[in-house]
């Protein structure tokens, strides 16, 4: 079943209020670019997570009707027992999506104010973790799987690292932005590559997480049909009917699972327009403030996607 997790915003509530503190350095169309960027990208990087959580979910429950289908061939060994993502490869692309969400509630570190020197020390951690995060075999896996250029890959997620690490207290904004414009560009769209697509009619095309996903229920979907052809002589009407209604239900679950990673490439994409729209609103000197406003709503919409789905179970 799916479960929208509960969203924490504490730390856009913290990097608002730093950004609103700055009032002074910079433009006030500046002043209100940021906050809003800040927010699009809580929102997009805190429904990525959540379409993590929903996978997880979903997956957890077909591969227990798995488990139930081939209990009287295979019986049972814990082993059986997996998550669609392991441990190391979800903190992996964990920790990216906090570092976007970071970067972006931190860009009032250029206002130069000492009262971040506490919250450095969290934040230089973070840095550090991204930095060690590019020598792992899961980061090196996740390069892998998504086709990108691991030089490329690496060398953004280590620009982030040092954005957290060296707490640049610039009032140039501008020039800032353009320096973390590729980076956050490479880690949005490697995560973006991540995620792939579904597989054709035929079964063919498919790459990355959707991929495999995809083919998980489809293995699923087979097994139960086997287990309703072996059994079929030995049912009664009733439970006939009960497992072949599975069917329909397995095709639904394996359609909205791709339908929330696919949310989540869109998520990832507004990202990095809404970066791209901050640059240049902020060499402009204008007020973008509409534009964000309306990446916030795509998102939203999102995020009651999510929801909708812990209904429909």
């Amino acid at each position: 079943m799916y479960r929208s997790p509960h969203h924490r915003y504490g730390t856009l509530t913290w990097g608002l209020a730093l950004l609103f503190a700055t009032v002074g350095c910079i433009s006030p169309a500046v002043h209100k670019n940021v906050p809003a960027f800040a927010n699009a990208v809580t929102l997009a990087t805190e429904n990525t997570k959540s379409a993590f959580d929903a996978v997880e979910q979903t997956y957890e429950n077909v591969q227990a009707e798995r488990i139930v289908v081939n209990y009287d061939t295979q019986g049972f060994n814990p082993k059986m027992v997996n998550r669609f993502l392991d441990p190391e490869d979800l903190e992996v692309r964990l920790t990216l999506l906090d570092a976007l969400q970071r970067y972006a509630s931190t860009l009032a570190d250029v206002s130069g104010d000492e009262k971040l020197d506490l919250f450095d020390d969290k934040t230089r951690a973070l840095g550090s973790s991204l930095q060690s995060l590019t020598g792992k075999a899961a980061f090196q896996k996740l390069v892998s799987s998504s086709a990108r250029d691991a030089n490329i890959a690496a060398t953004a997620v280590n620009a982030l690292g040092r954005w957290f690490i060296e707490r640049k207290r610039q009032q140039r904004l501008p020039q800032l932005i353009e320096e973390m414009q590729d980076p956050v560009k490479s880690t949005a769209e490697l995560l973006e590559a991540d995620i792939g697509s579904a597989p054709d009619e035929r079964g063919r095309g498919g790459h990355g997480l959707r991929d495999q996903l995809w083919n998980e229920y489809t293995q699923a979907l087979l097994q139960q049909v086997a287990f309703i052809d072996h059994n079929k002589d030995h049912f009664d009407p009733a439970s006939k009917a009960a497992e072949i209604r599975k069917l329909p239900a397995l095709v639904r679950q394996r359609s909205l699972a791709d339908q929330t990673l696919k949310q989540t490439q869109a998520a990832l994409t507004e990202l990095v327009d809404a970066h791209g729209a901050l640059l240049r609103a902020t060499k402009a000197k204008t007020d973008v403030h509409t534009e964000f406003s309306a990446l916030i709503s795509e998102a939203q919409r999102i995020k009651s996607f999510y929801d909708s789905l812990q209904k429909k179970d």
